[in-house]
């Protein structure tokens, strides 16, 4: 049973947080948007194998441009600021860290493997909050006070995991140069200003 629950962990947890959960997020209200189609309507109880299967595919389609839009977040801001911070020594830790060959998988290894997963999470569940909010307020069935509570909700949701993002982002920055000491402390050449920088 534990070995179940250790290959649901690794094969199955990263893709559905990090690409299912968020094109799910983001096709939803459109989903609910043509289900007020009468057509729509008919075929989706008619074909209700074949629609789950078809919405699955979608949200993962969609999940994976998310994810392609989330890393260009990620490089484009969060790295950035770091990098500007620790004075270019985010980037060259991360480049260490991928070149490194681990003889024994240390278990911050697996801790920051999780973390990645959230960050995806966090930074592609906003961006499907842009684009799936609009099918709220086209939605017949929903009023305009219940459209604009979910709309100052998904917004409070956005906010927060932009913020989540950010320190998640800065935790596997910490975790990737702890996994790294070794290699500074035999001779990797790193300014000792930019240790102390990254240890704060």
């Amino acid at each position: 049973m534990k070995e179940l629950f250790s290959a649901f962990g690794s094969a199955v947890f990263f893709p559905l947080v990090s690409l299912v959960l968020p094109g799910l997020t983001a096709i939803a209200p459109w989903f609910v948007w043509l289900m007020g189609s009468a057509g729509f309507q008919k075929m989706v109880q008619q074909n209700h194998t074949e629609t789950a299967f078809v919405l699955m595919l979608i949200s993962v389609f969609v999940g994976i441009v998310l994810d392609d839009i989330g890393i260009r977040i990620e490089s484009l801001w969060l790295d950035r600021r770091r990098d500007s911070r620790t004075k270019g020594l985010h980037l060259a830790e991360w480049w260490a860290y991928l070149r490194k060959p681990f003889a024994i998988e240390p278990s911050g290894r697996r801790h920051l493997r999780n973390l990645v997963a959230r960050l995806k999470f966090e930074l592609g569940v906003p961006v499907a909050l842009v684009l799936g909010v609009p099918g709220i307020w086209l939605n017949r069935a929903t009023g305009s006070k219940a459209a604009f509570l979910m709309t100052a909700g998904a917004v409070a949701l956005l906010v927060y995991l932009l913020t989540e993002a950010t320190a998640t982002h800065d935790t596997l920055g910490k975790l990737r140069h702890e996994l790294l000491r070794e290699l500074w402390d035999v001779g990797l050449s790193v300014p000792e200003s930019n240790r102390l920088q990254m240890s704060k």
